[in-house]
C-alpha cells in the first residue's frame, strides 16, 4: 500500500533528524499521511502523533479528529491507523494522553523525547502544546521545529497520486473544449466563469482544484483576475486558468483564446509565450536546477522584445494546488523523478492584456510527461 511506504519514508526522515515523535497539524499533510480519499476539508481541525522507531519497534499513527469527521474515517482506518480518537479534547491533551500511554509500554520513554513540530505552527497552538506538556509532568521533552519536511516528501508523488491528478486533468481538459463552444460576446467574465466551474462539476469533479481565473481584454494582463462583470467583446484575448479535483487532488491548466480574429500585436505575444513554452517542456528532465527553464523563458522573452517573466515559470501541483517544487529564477534545488509540476509562462502588458499557457505533468526517468491533452495552437472563436 502506498500509505504503507509513506510512513516508512516519514520514519526514515524523522530517524535522521533524531525525533522520537511528531506532530502534524496540516490537514494536507495528514491526507496524504492516512491517504483517506474525499474526507477532509479545509478546516484545521486534525492533529496526527507519529511515534518513529527512534522510539517504538514499528512507527505508529495516532490521529486526533472529531466526529465531523470520524464516521467516514473509520471504514478506511484498518491498517492505517493504530490510533483512532474522537474524544472531544484539545489536540494538545490528546498528545499527553497518548504519551502517557507510551510511556507504560515504550522502555525508551524514560529518556528526554525529542517531538518534532511544524514550522508553521501557530504561536497559540505551540503555546498551549509546551503549556501542556509541562503541566503534565510526563518526563523531559524538547519540541523541535522542523522545515515542513513532510511537504518535501509529498513532492514525489506515487502511482495513486498520479492516478488521480490525471483523471482531475481529464475534466479540465474537457471543460476547455466545452468552453469553446460556449464563449461568446456579451457574456460577463463571472457568467462565463459560473459555467467553467459548473461543466466541471457536471463531469464527475467533486470539487474544484481553486477558484477559477477568467479575464478578458486588458484584465488578461491581471495574473489572478478575480472575474468580473467585464463583457466579453469581439478581438478580446480571454485568459482561463482552471482545474479540478478528484480524490483530493488537483489539476490546473491555463489556456488564453481570442474572441474573433486575432491582431497581429496578440499574434506576437501569443507565438512568443507559446515558443517558450515548448521550449520550458523540452527541458525537463531529472536533475535539470529547478532555476533553468525559467532562465531560458526570459531568455527567449528577452530576445523578442518582451521584459522577463513576472512570477515563478512553474509549481508542485497535488492535494494542494501549490506544492513543491518550485521552479523560478532564484530557485534552488532540481527536479526529481516523481515531481509533478506545472510549466506556465506569460507576458502581462497593461493596458492591452496578456497570455499565459500552463501544462502540467510528472517528470520521469525519461523527461517528461504531459497530463494535459488540450490544443495549444492560438484559437479565434
Amino acid at each position: 500500500m502506498e500509505t504503507d511506504n509513506r510512513i516508512k519514508r516519514i520514519d526514515a526522515e524523522l530517524v535522521r533528524l533524531g525525533l522520537d515523535l511528531y506532530l502534524a497539524t496540516n490537514t494536507s499533510d495528514i491526507r496524504w499521511i492516512t491517504g483517506f480519499p474525499n474526507v477532509f476539508d479545509s478546516e484545521q481541525a486534525h492533529a496526527m502523533l507519529i511515534v518513529s522507531t527512534s522510539l517504538a519497534s514499528q512507527p505508529r499513527r495516532l490521529l486526533h479528529t472529531d466526529m465531523r469527521y470520524s464516521g467516514a474515517m473509520r471504514p478506511l482506518s484498518g491498517g492505517v491507523l493504530d490510533v483512532l480518537d474522537e474524544e472531544r479534547r484539545s489536540h494538545s491533551a490528546f498528545v499527553v494522553d497518548q504519551l502517557r500511554a507510551l510511556s507504560a509500554g515504550e522502555p525508551g520513554f524514560q529518556r528526554g523525547i525529542r517531538i518534532g513540530i511544524e514550522s508553521d505552527l501557530p504561536l497559540s497552538s505551540f503555546r498551549n502544546l509546551d503549556k501542556t506538556l509541562a503541566e503534565a509532568d510526563i518526563g523531559s521533552y524538547e519540541l523541535v521545529e522542523t522545515d515542513s519536511f513532510i511537504l518535501q516528501l509529498r513532492a514525489v508523488k506515487d502511482a495513486s497520486e498520479i492516478a488521480d491528478i490525471k483523471a482531475a486533468q481529464a475534466i479540465t481538459d474537457a471543460a476547455f473544449l466545452h468552453m469553446l463552444d460556449y464563449l461568446r460576446s456579451g457574456l460577463t467574465e463571472a457568467e462565463a466563469a459560473v459555467e467553467l466551474d459548473f461543466f466541471m462539476r457536471k463531469a464527475g469533479a467533486p470539487g474544484l482544484a481553486f477558484s477559477s481565473i477568467l479575464a478578458s481584454a486588458e484584465r488578461a494582463a491581471l495574473p489572478h483576475a478575480v472575474p468580473g462583470g467585464r463583457l466579453l467583446e469581439p478581438g478580446d484575448f480571454v485568459l482561463m486558468d482552471f482545474g479540478a479535483r478528484v480524490n483530493d487532488y488537483c489539476s490546473d491548466m491555463t489556456r488564453t483564446v481570442v474572441l474573433g480574429q486575432a491582431s497581429q500585436r496578440q499574434r506576437e505575444i501569443y507565438e512568443t509565450v507559446l515558443a517558450a513554452q515548448l521550449a520550458a517542456l523540452d527541458m525537463i528532465r531529472p536533475g535539470l536546477p529547478a532555476a533553468d527553464a525559467q532562465l531560458e523563458v526570459n531568455r527567449i522573452f528577452a530576445e523578442r522584445g518582451f521584459e522577463p517573466l513576472s512570477h515563478g515559470l512553474g509549481h508542485g501541483v497535488g492535494i494542494d494546488i501549490h506544492e513543491q517544487p518550485v521552479m523560478s529564477a532564484s530557485a534552488e534545488g532540481e527536479l526529481a523523478v516523481g515531481h509533478v509540476v506545472t510549466v506556465e509562462p506569460g507576458i502581462y502588458l497593461e493596458g492591452f492584456g496578456g497570455v499565459r499557457i500552463e501544462d502540467f505533468g510528472v517528470v520521469t526517468a525519461d523527461g517528461f510527461d504531459d497530463f494535459t491533452a488540450s490544443a495549444k495552437q492560438l484559437i479565434e472563436l
